[in-house]
């Protein structure tokens, strides 16, 4: 993770899932059917100190894991297991590594899947509308944490805003009674759906995607 440049918030660690301001180390560039992106390949190889070597085995390991559907596109991981082995194999020795779980509310993953596949199958559809398709139950774990609410727009390509991405947390607070927390997301609020308009609304500058609200939770492994 890293301070946010930008915006009220400027210099605050946001913990959010959205690669618009925050790196995944499940980058693009780890993909092995995603070519001419040297550029980008030394700039991982730079901020993650990783040999040539290492970066063709990343790239095979994600796409036989992907091959398996434990991975989805964009920046995926299926299950922590998945995670645990990549983070271990290649990264291990970068100190400052966040683990985040999404959870999204039933009526919430239902729209999205709709969203994204309307017309049923889900062959080529992104990883995390096939990920909400399996209705996996969020269950109780003494490893994660629940440290906040994130509002977060879906584009086609499987990337994803974040409220932040237009530094409107205190206009949401003050206009709809939201807290933000130390982790800079929303905590619980009894009725998301004048949010979630507020967002739909055109007039208001937002991305012209789907918003929707998820449960963050912190993943901490001893």
């Amino acid at each position: 993770m890293q301070p946010l440049e930008y915006g009220s918030y400027c210099g605050s660690l946001i913990y959010s899932c959205s690669t618009c301001f925050n790196d995944n180390v499940l980058g693009s560039w780890a993909y092995s059917w995603i070519t001419d992106i040297d550029a980008e390949i030394e700039e991982h190889k730079q901020n993650y100190a990783l040999s040539d070597a290492t970066v063709s085995e990343i790239r095979e390991w994600v796409n036989a894991r992907f091959e398996e559907k434990k991975i989805g596109w964009p920046c995926l991981f299926a299950d922590l297991e998945t995670l645990m082995e990549y983070q271990q194999k290649f990264f291990a020795h970068l100190p400052d590594l966040r683990i985040f779980a999404l959870y999204f509310a039933e009526n919430e993953a239902d729209s999205l899947i709709q969203e994204c596949n309307p017309n049923g199958g889900y062959e080529g559809v992104i990883g995390l509308a096939q990920l909400l398709a399996d209705k996996i139950e969020e269950k109780e774990s003494k490893n994660e944490q629940t440290i906040g609410y994130d509002v977060i727009g879906v584009e086609w390509s499987g990337d994803f805003h974040s409220f932040h991405c237009h530094d409107i947390g205190k206009e949401l607070s003050d206009r709809f009674g939201l807290t933000i927390n130390s982790f800079g997301l929303f905590e619980p609020c009894d009725d998301w759906t004048p949010v979630l308009d507020y967002f739909h609304d055109d007039e208001n500058g937002c991305e012209p995607v789907p918003w929707f609200v998820v449960k963050t939770k912190l993943i901490e492994i001893r």
